[in-house]
């Protein structure tokens, strides 16, 4: 089974590129992030006759996280449980043999600002939630964009990220925090020393530049660790090719075996 995350930064902007690459790489489960469309403009179609069934949680212009299957989940739930607003950044599918969580971190701001303030609250409370609901023994994936990067290794050059939105102390204890849960990073348990980024400033044209940050992950609790054969980040497909333009962001995926 292969699940991938990826932040599209528009789902109608990369509809093409999203059909192209789930049939050239037979992905099973995308997660994506940053749909930017309300869910009855979401282009469903294209996706069943691709063969995904799609449940979605978004809004215009903004925001907004999906996830499509080649099996429609048993259940869904979108945004929080207890109904707070959750600025359509959040959905859980139950599958047979796994849920999977997929999320849109806020991007926060400055030290002292409300959006930095509510990035911090964010991911406490997905904290709560997975406390809540689930425990580490189940086999559980949550993924998407969660705009910090963990570590040095995570950032092209940490002097320069130091301080800011997406390398912040708090920031990265409440991320580790997150996985005090009983999660573990995909990419990081297969790859303890590659440097790779799953996102590059497209104005500064940071791909070629290999400048980016580590903010996308699989992380998934001891029971799909276990069954993990692989976890990479997909560069293919943040090159442009075919003129089509690419996210931002790349593909984030993990191979599994059951």
């Amino acid at each position: 089974m292969r699940v991938a995350t990826w932040n599209v930064n528009s789902i109608r902007v990369r509809l093409l590129l999203v059909l192209n690459w789930l049939e050239e790489t037979e992905t099973d489960v995308l997660g994506m992030q940053e749909i930017k469309v309300e869910e009855e403009l979401y282009p469903y179609s294209f996706f069943k006759e691709a063969g995904y069934s799609c449940e979605v949680h978004g809004q215009k212009a903004y925001n907004g996280v999906a996830v499509c299957s080649k099996g429609a989940p048993q259940k869904v739930v979108k945004g929080w449980p207890d109904g707070e607003e959750d600025e359509k950044r959040i959905i859980t599918a139950y599958f047979k043999d796994f849920t999977l969580v997929n999320v849109y971190v806020p991007r926060g701001g400055e030290r002292g600002t409300e959006r930095h303030a509510y990035k911090i609250y964010f991911l406490t409370k997905l904290k709560v939630f997975l406390t809540e609901n689930f425990s580490p023994s189940d086999p559980l994936i949550v993924l998407g964009d969660f705009n910090v990067a963990r570590s040095e290794i995570d950032v092209y050059d940490p002097d320069i990220w130091k301080g800011r939105p997406g390398f912040m102390d708090d920031e990265r204890k409440a991320l580790e925090d997150l996985l005090s849960f009983g999660l573990y990073d995909l990419f990081r348990e297969k790859n303890p020393k590659l440097q790779k980024f799953s996102w590059f400033d497209i104005e500064t044209g940071a791909f070629s530049r290999h400048r980016g940050l580590r903010i996308d992950y699989i992380f998934a609790t001891k029971p799909l660790l276990d069954a993990c054969l692989k976890c990479d980040i997909d560069y293919n497909a943040r090159k442009k090719r075919d003129n089509l333009l690419p996210s931002d962001h790349a593909p984030v995926y993990a191979e599994f075996k059951f």
